[in-house]
């Protein structure tokens, strides 16, 4: 088992930082943390990420229509509510859908500690540690998460302080008696050009992003994964729809195969995405992948989805997620969304690539499954309008071949 001191060092030798071709592929300091402490404790809104980044920064190209195989469904479809259907509502307290080859799970209640480098800015520097008592069976964070399907697992922000960006375990807000995950980012944590190191300080186009993700990292054999949370999406999220701007940069979930640093690099991103720049128009539900040709700055977009399931806000909702690594006719993206009335919508149903086309399937090495992730730019105008970007959440598992 990890101690909390080995814990942070391996966090902070591991971080997973590569995914950002225009820095380092890895900004990890390797030190080892001096403190571990236990967390157990109107404006003009520009919204694209200004520098045509689409889904996490690392395009630095404003990319066309997709490319490729796109065959997809967009998705929007309800299921009919029978319970045979595994129809749950989004809400606490009731059944949630089942995961498939089942190894993980937790609904962060007690037996689940968190630790942090106090005073750390490196970038990868909290994880969450013991047995949760909620759970029956299954709920070792080290010994059931880690050392097997997936290697390492831990927070990683690149960069910043507490104040900047943080998670923490606290009380459902919704229901004081839930423990839930809480993530927050105050302004943009990650200095990636950044001279005078002050965040919303006039930085420029790219000098800064904002970043937090549970990384499932060094995994070694991963063909499939599956996994169910349920998120509440905080008011930063309704600043977004409120505003005239379109949402190009929201990743909730990224998974690499293989990281930017790597030969073949390929990536699948969940996103929230506004189309149409018009104050009201809803977020929606979005997925798409991206390959990047070797010494390459910019990403090849494969297949790309935006589907027509709006993104709720300020209210509980699951999400449930299955990739299988393939080609254009054997890989499978899966994502379904139940909202708070129980009804259970498909966002996508695409078959196509999840590896890179130019290589061969070796599992998918690197996985994000709980993260925000945006532009310096959206966190700034956010910022200025005394609003965070934070989200909660819960009931998690994740299964994986």
């Amino acid at each position: 088992m990890k101690t909390p001191i080995l814990t942070l060092m391996l966090a902070l030798m591991a971080c997973s930082g590569k995914d950002d071709p225009s820095g380092p592929d890895d900004t990890s300091t390797g030190e080892t943390p001096d403190d571990v402490s236990d967390g157990s404790a109107d404006a003009d809104l520009d919204l694209d990420g200004g520098d045509g980044d689409v889904d996490g920064g690392d395009d630095t190209s404003d990319e066309g229509p997709p490319d490729g195989d796109s065959g997809g469904d967009s998705g929007g479809d309800a299921d009919d509510g029978d319970a045979d259907d595994g129809d749950a509502d989004g809400g606490p307290g009731t059944e949630l859908p089942e995961v498939p080859n089942m190894i993980f799970q937790t609904g962060f209640e007690a037996g689940t500690t968190h630790v942090f480098a106090e005073g750390s800015e490196a970038p990868c520097t909290d994880d969450l540690l013991g047995v949760d008592e909620s759970v029956d069976g299954m709920g070792n964070w080290e010994s059931d998460l880690e050392g097997g399907m997936f290697g390492q697992a831990h927070f990683c922000f690149g960069g910043g302080t507490r104040e900047q960006r943080a998670v923490n375990l606290v009380a459902d807000p919704e229901d004081p008696s839930n423990q839930v995950l809480h993530t927050m980012i105050t302004e943009p944590n990650e200095n990636v050009h950044d001279e005078d190191e002050i965040a919303c300080n006039g930085d420029g186009v790219g000098d800064r992003k904002a970043r937090i993700q549970h990384v499932l990292i060094d995994n070694p054999d991963v063909s499939q994964f599956d996994y169910r949370v349920r998120l509440r999406l905080g008011d930063g999220f309704q600043a977004l729809v409120d505003g005239d701007s379109p949402v190009t940069w929201m990743t909730i979930g990224e998974f690499w195969n293989n990281q930017s640093s790597e030969e073949n690099s390929f990536r699948v991103t969940l996103n929230l995405v506004k189309e149409e720049g018009v104050a009201g128009a809803p977020l929606h539900f979005g997925i798409k992948s991206d390959s990047q040709d070797e010494g390459a700055s910019s990403w090849d977009v494969i297949w790309e989805i935006v589907s027509e399931v709006e993104v709720p806000i300020g209210e509980w909702f699951i999400l449930e997620v299955s990739l299988v690594e393939g080609d254009a006719t054997t890989g499978r993206s899966v994502i379904h969304v139940t909202t708070a009335d129980g009804v259970r919508h498909e966002v996508a149903d695409q078959v196509g690539w999840t590896h890179s086309p130019s290589g061969t399937a070796d599992g998918f090495k690197d996985i994000n499954t709980m993260k925000l992730y945006t532009s310096g730019t959206l966190m700034c105008a956010l910022k200025d309008m005394g609003l965070v970007l934070e989200a909660w959440w819960d009931d998690y598992a994740i299964g994986a071949l």
